[in-house]
């Protein structure tokens, strides 16, 4: 798939291989993603899909990461993260209150579905694990969120990340617990403008609008891959790789 569109502060551009969002100006990103993770003013935020067990990958993710970006005539600060999940699967919500929008794009397959607290399967001083299926979220907000508002909105989405797993029953691929994630999932949180809303707590709209985009999103994410096995089905988990 190849398309691109324009949203007043970002332009969207999905490849088959990678979902690329560009800003006209650098917006400030929270994330923790394989390049240029923690906070960072971005001039674009990809997710790309490595395919199979890519050894180069293995190796060297960041540089793996940073060469796919010049491959797709990138330039500048580029926040980059990596799945398994097919591109054509991409979800995506976005939601207004005619103040604040928000917008929530993710990849979502199980067949790495893991409980927090599960017994952990990698040594810290291994080479990075191949892309397994994942749950990749990347959420735009405007108005600007400071810094902290930014640390809030990420506790947000991987609550409503939470909440889509728990209602598909998503099985953790290691234990007989309800999955709250997989062992690779990402969140980046992109600020479009100056922090403007100081909270985005399930108490305020903003709030309800980042938890209500997100969720909505990995739901209908989970729907995709329940259906093109790039992940798990409600009941059940594939753990295609």
């Amino acid at each position: 798939m190849d398309a691109s569109t324009m949203v007043s502060t970002f332009v969207v551009r999905a490849e088959q291989d990678a979902l690329i969002i560009s800003f006209p100006a650098r917006a400030r990103a929270l994330s923790w993603a394989i390049v240029n993770g923690g906070f960072c003013y971005a001039d674009h935020v990809i997710n790309h899909r490595v395919r199979g067990n890519d050894p180069a990958f293995c190796a060297q993710p960041g540089w793996w990461l940073k060469q796919a970006a010049m491959g797709l005539g990138l330039q500048g600060k580029i926040v980059a993260m990596a799945t398994a999940v097919e591109m054509k699967n991409l979800a995506r919500i976005s939601l207004s209150d005619g103040v604040a929008e928000v917008t929530c794009f993710a990849t979502v397959g199980c067949g790495n579905a893991l409980s927090v607290g599960d017994p952990a399967s990698v040594a810290m001083e291994e080479r990075a694990l191949a892309p397994l299926h994942t749950i990749n979220m990347i959420l735009t907000a405007q108005p600007g969120l400071p810094d902290e508002a930014m640390v809030e909105a990420i506790q947000i989405v991987t609550e409503a990340r939470v909440r889509a797993l728990y209602e598909a029953g998503i099985q953790s691929s290691v234990s007989s617990l309800l999955a709250t994630g997989t062992g690779t999932d990402c969140i980046a949180i992109v600020s479009l403008d100056c922090g403007a809303e100081r909270y985005c707590g399930k108490h305020t709209k903003l709030g309800e609008l980042i938890g209500l985009a997100a969720y909505t999103a990995v739901k209908n994410g989970l729907a995709q891959s329940s259906t093109t096995k790039n992940g798990a089905a409600p009941g059940g988990n594939s753990h295609d790789t």
